[in-house]
């Protein structure tokens, strides 16, 4: 069997990562960022061994030792400082803004360097965003004060984000060099965007920007920023390491942002009856899947689906992940893997995943259906809340895709699922 546990487990609770990079604490220093990367999940090495043949009996159901807590959890915000005329802006005015992206950075940061272009195609491409850049210095950097300050100048005379590209476009022509060769540097590129050299030159000497780029370390010391670049989009931050420094990240940040204002403020009441069944259609653009519902083996997950069922949150999502003999995952409204209800569903991960058709379902809301014995490894992780009764050629037509592979064909939809009570 090919293990494939820690890439599916590393997609299906990555946003957990998301919640704990967004309230942790800053280490001693800071760090910068490596250079930006696509997001790519890699797959560990494939060990060959016999296929397992699927269990003919009738599925085991156990009952958790304890019920499941679902709890509502707000996602993390920021208080950043209100952007005001001590920050350089660039992009949608304030009025047409509907996102603003506070950057913190370092001119010497590989990863502002790496990110720098894919903010400028992204812009462009999204006029509805500003993006206001304020100074953090990493102490390790010995030539981040004086970039800054070269930048300060430079927008003293009106042309921040020129210096702004140019000391991250050619950053390859001062990085190594000495601090004294440096500052050297920085006139030259003054020279090259026209600017008052000697006016730059007596700027930078007499350090008359430091008390700002200064207060705004301050600042980013005082938010705990993880270190350098951190990007808050209206007030949430952005998990770079998760999403990844690209273009394709931040989009789906924004996609993830977008679904906050439907999340719910409070962990659903319980309506399951236990003395019921329940039988729910899943709707898709390839056929229905009937799935019965097993609230023994999961009351509050159960509980949980119904709900989120009923609320219309599945409608629309995408089988963003499937993979032959193992699962099948939809439910996030974002369509990123990121989202969640606005609630969390923990415990009540004693069921099996050991054959074709049984449904898990995710801490975050989502749902995936297993399509071989390769898923028999999420035992014991998740939440096995119900078994197909119907529609296995419906399982077996879904698109194979990885949201990892850039060249993966479109997925198919999860139109609607409703639930009958018997």
């Amino acid at each position: 069997m090919v293990r494939k546990t820690g890439s599916l487990v590393a997609l299906l609770m990555v946003v957990v990562l998301v919640l704990s990079a967004c309230s942790s604490t800053v280490t001693s220093e800071p760090t910068a960022t490596v250079e930006p990367t696509e997001v790519v999940t890699q797959e560990p090495t494939a060990i060959p061994e016999p296929a397992q043949e699927e269990p003919t009996g009738p599925l085991v159901i156990a009952t958790p030792e304890q019920p499941g807590i679902c709890e509502a959890q707000a996602v993390p915000e920021l208080s950043a400082r209100p952007v005001d005329e001590m920050d350089w802006v660039k992009g949608a005015s304030e009025a047409d803004a509907d996102v603003t992206i506070l950057e913190y950075a370092d001119f010497q940061c590989p990863g502002c360097s790496g990110i720098a272009p894919v903010l400028v195609q992204f812009l462009k491409d999204h006029p509805h965003v500003r993006l206001v850049y304020r100074h953090f210095p990493l102490s390790f950097h010995d030539k981040a004060l004086l970039t800054a300050q070269a930048a300060e100048a430079a927008g003293a005379q009106g042309k921040f984000w020129e210096m702004y590209d140019l000391l991250f476009g050619r950053v390859d022509e001062w990085r190594d060099l000495s601090p004294e060769d440096a500052r050297s540097k920085m006139s030259e590129f003054a020279a090259d965007l026209g600017l008052d050299v000697e006016k730059f030159d007596r700027e930078v000497d007499d350090e008359t920007y430091l008390p700002k780029i200064n207060a705004q370390l301050e600042e980013s010391q005082e938010l705990q920023l993880p270190g350098t670049p951190t990007f808050i989009f209206n007030g949430l931050m952005f998990p770079g390491q998760q999403l990844g420094l690209s273009y394709q990240g931040l989009e789906a940040f924004l996609s993830i942002m977008e679904l906050t204002e439907k999340q719910y403020t409070e962990a659903p009441a319980t309506t399951l009856d236990t003395e019921k069944s329940y039988q729910a259609t899943l709707s898709t653009n390839k056929g229905d899947i009937v799935v019965s519902l097993l609230p023994e083996s999961a009351p509050a997950n159960v509980n949980s689906f119904l709900f989120l069922a009923q609320e219309g949150w599945y409608e629309g999502t995408e089988f963003f992940f499937v993979e032959d003999n193992f699962v099948a995952l939809a439910g996030d409204p974002s369509n990123t893997g990121l989202g969640y209800p606005g609630y969390y569903c923990t415990g009540e991960t004693q069921g099996t995943f050991d054959r074709t058709g049984l449904i898990g379902m995710l801490p975050n809301g989502q749902i995936f259906i297993t399509l071989g014995t390769d898923a028999s490894e999420l035992g014991g992780k998740f939440a096995l809340i119900g078994q197909v009764v119907e529609g296995d050629d419906v399982l077996a037509a879904l698109t194979r895709r990885s949201p990892a592979d850039p060249a993966a064909p479109d997925p198919d939809l999860l139109e609607s699922v409703t639930v009958v009570e018997k």
